[in-house]
């Protein structure tokens, strides 16, 4: 089979077109800045070297359509058995399912809790409708990794009635992400127990025990847990009551507040980026050093749970953009477990490996650097989905 997946961002998108016999990547681009004068479009075939055109990229639709006119530079497009996304949230909806209207309408329902993301998918979804209408479009849904934690990892201290009239509860997202963490953590270092750390501008930790969740850092949305580029993360909810309050804050307004202006960047007043952060903290500068020192904090403090959880793991994988990228942020982390014989090697750590181990050889648990690979997950379940559809 041939499977497209799609990986839409809010001024971003990037696609892979893979072959699933082998898992071999026939074609990937991505196109950046859209809506910019400036936008940028790479793309290549298998090995063949990239091509890169700068030109206005007005919309979604000419961004996609641009993927569309390169594949078909190579492949007939009826080659392709199906569009697949990683989707995020729809009420009621979970694991791999074909994108009909029924699901839709389940993602809109749940767009308050992950609007950002839902009004992404829906656009490219609906692009995708427009310019490939016979062809068969399929979500892997990021909760569906998260769906057998345990009752006493989901549920919230609300009357119980709420939760099985509302849903409310803890739901997990990267659910693609953290899947192969866990997959290629067993097959590198035959770890079952395995702490997953996906950091970068969404960022989330993971307890994965024989494959799948048993818990995660985000909750019923994606804005909890770890502090994000410019979501909140964990927040007493009645000191946001009081913040209300004393602000006069409506809804609306507070749901800004919490999904565009804290986590990192609110921390900071400048950026959510890490490498602006790190850079500023290099400088001196007090808030960056701040944001830095926060985030690291809370991420140690999962591990720490999960720790309590699992019972004990095999190792504790960084991986997505800050993970496999900052050395800073993974000692800063892991740099001073060593009562837990957890051991960080310096020199390893520093060498910043693509793929590879930076605990000591005397570390008890193993800590590693392993680049996360979404689409390809997302591959794979598409492909089960249609031979059983």
């Amino acid at each position: 089979m041939k499977i497209l997946i799609a990986n839409p961002g809010s001024t971003s998108y990037k696609c892979k077109l893979y072959d699933s016999a082998d898992m071999k990547v026939l074609f990937k681009a991505t196109v950046e800045r859209i809506g910019d004068s400036e936008g940028i479009y790479t793309y290549s075939f298998d090995n063949e070297k990239s091509i890169q055109v700068n030109q206005k990229i007005t919309d979604y639709f000419e961004a996609v359509n641009l993927t569309i006119t390169s594949i078909k530079e190579k492949f007939n497009i009826n080659e392709i058995d199906a569009v697949g996304f990683k989707t995020v949230h729809a009420k009621g909806v979970t694991g791999c399912v074909r994108l009909d209207n029924k699901v839709l309408k389940a993602m809109e329902d749940y767009r308050s809790l992950a609007p950002v993301h839902t009004d992404v998918y829906i656009t490219a979804i609906s692009t995708f409708q427009k310019l490939l209408s016979d062809m068969p479009l399929v979500g892997l849904f990021e909760t569906h990794f998260h769906q057998n934690i345990p009752s006493e990892a989901y549920l919230y201290g609300i009357p119980y009635e709420l939760y099985e009239k509302h849903g409310i509860r803890k739901y997990g997202f990267h659910g693609a992400s953290h899947r192969y963490i866990g997959k290629r953590a067993l097959e590198l270092y035959n770890a079952n127990k395995v702490i997953s750390c996906h950091l970068g501008g969404s960022s989330s930790v993971c307890a994965i025990k024989d494959g799948w969740s048993i818990d995660t850092s985000m909750g019923m949305s994606p804005q909890s847990g770890l502090l994000n580029a410019k979501r909140v993360g964990d927040l007493d909810p009645f000191g946001l009551l009081y913040l209300m309050e004393k602000e006069n804050l409506s809804i609306d307004e507070t749901r800004d507040l919490l999904m565009s202006k804290s986590g990192i960047y609110g921390i900071s007043g400048k950026s959510g980026d890490f490498r602006d952060i790190e850079e500023g903290m290099n400088k001196g500068d007090e808030r960056d050093t701040k944001a830095f020192k926060t985030f690291a904090y809370y991420v140690k403090r999962y591990i720490g749970e999960y720790l309590a959880i699992l019972n004990g793991a095999d190792c504790i994988v960084f991986t997505a953009g800050a993970g496999e990228n900052s050395p800073a942020l993974r000692k800063e982390i892991a740099g001073k477990l060593n009562y837990l014989n957890i051991i960080l090697d310096e020199k390893k750590n520093l060498q910043n490996p693509k793929e590879g181990l930076i605990s000591s050889e005397n570390s008890k648990i193993k800590i590693a650097v392993i680049p996360t690979n979404e689409e390809y997950i997302v591959a794979k379940e598409v492909e089960k989905f249609l031979q059983k559809d």
